[in-house]
């Protein structure tokens, strides 16, 4: 009998770090293990945890923060040798307040799709992946990202938003690793990953936008791009 990986990793300064491997992919394909990540901010995790995700073999970071965000919180992989550190801000500013937490994912598919490529070029570069995305909570620009990079993959869309809702019961619960006092994500928090909201963005990407490959598409990324980031992100399953 195979183990299969943990999904959520509890490293400590970590509150919503999980892996998407293991989801159906089809053509008998699934997402491939310890390949992609999903994180909230990598900005207060100490020496051993950090090493623990490159002896995992993590080679990038993309952060999807804002500058601000940035400076006041930098990520701790920004000035390493080890691992490639790329900041690719998602949005320019935050269009929640009058958009809602609904119509900012589908912004994101309207207004930042070459962001979203940009990720993907990341992902393509050598020593690009294995990776983790994150943002500050890891649900929103992490959660649109990573719903593309899964669809693209060819995840079926129930599995993309089960995915994302995860987010919500990690928070909502005890932390499982050590979060200092003084940060945030210390206490336990409200935080709404509604499923409808991911599959209404899911929906709008398919109805307006042709679907993950034909958005990216629109910015550039080859056939041949996109064939070889599918077969990086996925492998047969077992």
């Amino acid at each position: 009998m195979i183990d299969t990986p943990a999904r959520h990793l509890p490293l400590d300064g970590t509150r919503n770090l999980r892996d998407v491997g293991g989801y159906p992919a089809g053509d008998g394909r699934a997402t491939r293990w310890r390949t992609l990540l999903r994180s909230d901010e990598l900005t207060r995790i100490p020496a051993a945890a950090q090493e623990q995700l490159i002896e995992m073999g993590l080679r990038q970071v993309v952060d999807l923060r804002w500058p601000e965000e940035l400076d006041r919180a930098p990520n701790v992989f920004r000035r390493s040798d080890r691992v490639r550190y790329t900041s690719i801000p998602l949005l320019k500013d935050d269009p929640t307040p009058h958009a809602g937490l609904a119509g900012m994912y589908l912004h994101v598919f309207d207004a930042r799709a070459a962001q979203l490529a940009d990720v993907a070029r990341a992902l393509l570069t050598p020593d690009g992946i294995p990776a983790v995305i994150g943002c500050a909570a890891g649900k929103d620009r992490t959660g649109v990202t990573i719903a593309l990079l899964l669809s693209l993959a060819g995840v079926p869309r129930e599995t993309i938003v089960a995915d994302y809702a995860l987010s919500a019961g990690y928070f909502a619960q005890p932390a499982l690793a050590r979060i200092e006092e003084d940060d945030w994500r210390h206490d336990d928090l409200l935080v709404d990953s509604p499923p409808e909201f991911m599959d209404a963005a899911l929906e709008h990407l398919d109805r307006e936008h042709g679907g993950a490959r034909a958005l990216l598409a629109r910015e550039g990324l080859r056939d041949p791009d996109l064939d070889r980031l599918v077969e990086l992100l996925t492998e047969e399953a077992t």
